[in-house]
């Protein structure tokens, strides 16, 4: 069986930018369902790339690891954050825990630009499913709306298509 990273920085050819990046983000983050294919540091991943020589598709790792980040904990984090970026809207910042003005701890958002107090939220079928998360969610969400904070949500169709123009500009607006 091959090493994952090995894997990662072999499949260039074969996956799309945005594949790579979602793998890059699943192996320096800790989504993956597999021990050995997570919570690796990025500077693993740009050893692999540097090790793996004339690797057919190296080129597309090489433009992926570019966009890769830690501490992503699901594929759709880094479909969200590209999204934003690609569209002009700055780095938002993955994951972090967050506080009040006195300490007391919000929670975690998915995405947050903390600068303007603004949280992004990925809401997939399991939050709504699940009802312990569901009421977690919006307890977590009142929290970060008493500290003044502005949540924006996000779903799958979100990311696609006219929503996802949508859902970009709802963002820009409260980052504004």
């Amino acid at each position: 069986m091959e090493d994952p990273l090995t894997a990662w920085v072999r499949s260039g050819a074969l996956l799309t930018l945005d594949e790579l990046i979602r793998v890059g983000d699943a192996l320096a983050g800790s989504w993956s369902p597999h021990g050995v294919a997570r919570g690796r540091p990025l500077g693993e991943l740009a050893d692999a790339i540097s090790e793996a020589g004339a690797v057919r598709g190296i080129a597309s790792v090489r433009e992926a690891m570019a966009s890769v980040r830690s501490g992503v904990e699901s594929p759709r984090e880094t479909d969200m954050r590209l999204l934003l970026t690609r569209a002009g809207l700055p780095e938002p910042e993955i994951n972090r825990r967050t506080y009040d003005t006195r300490g007391r701890y919000l929670g975690k958002p998915d995405l947050r630009f903390r600068w303007c107090k603004v949280a992004v939220e990925y809401e997939g079928d399991e939050h709504r499913r699940d009802r312990r998360r569901f009421r977690s969610d919006i307890l977590r969400r009142e929290r970060f709306a008493d500290a003044g904070w502005r949540t924006v949500r996000c779903t799958g169709d979100d990311l696609y298509g006219r929503r996802a123009l949508e859902f970009v500009a709802r963002v820009e607006r409260c980052l504004s």
